[in-house]
């Protein structure tokens, strides 16, 4: 799968929280997004709309960026979790977000390839 038929698929089925995502669709569509975040950033600071934050060399995030963060919120939400479900595991165990632990966790989760031919979510996307 391409980056564009990835970015497509994830945004057409931006409600589909059921099913199964290969680990293109969801690479792809992870790097498009920091891709266009890494551009909306860099024109907030040319234009002047963000400011510097005192005594660091980070930036305050600017109405753009929440505005586009909010808008891929539920698509990289559904996505994430057809993913997990291409592993085998419920799409549930994105809480564990919630806990500084299991970020790195749902990032290998991500990367391991699918389980089996065909699971509880489906056949393999790739089949």
């Amino acid at each position: 799968m391409k980056m564009t038929e990835a970015v497509i698929s994830v945004l057409t089925n931006w409600n589909n929280f059921s099913g199964r995502a290969c680990r293109s669709e969801f690479w792809f569509f992870c790097l498009a997004a920091v891709l266009v975040q890494v551009i909306i950033s860099i024109i907030e600071i040319a234009t002047g709309m963000v400011d510097r934050l005192e005594s660091t060399e980070m930036y305050e995030m600017g109405i753009l960026s929440i505005i586009f963060t909010l808008l891929i919120l539920v698509p990289s939400i559904s996505v994430t979790s057809r993913r997990l479900q291409d592993r085998g595991l419920s799409g549930w165990w994105q809480l564990l977000y919630l806990t500084i632990i299991g970020i790195p966790v749902i990032v290998v989760l991500n990367m391991l390839p699918a389980k089996e031919d065909e699971n509880n979510w489906g056949r393999n996307p790739l089949l």
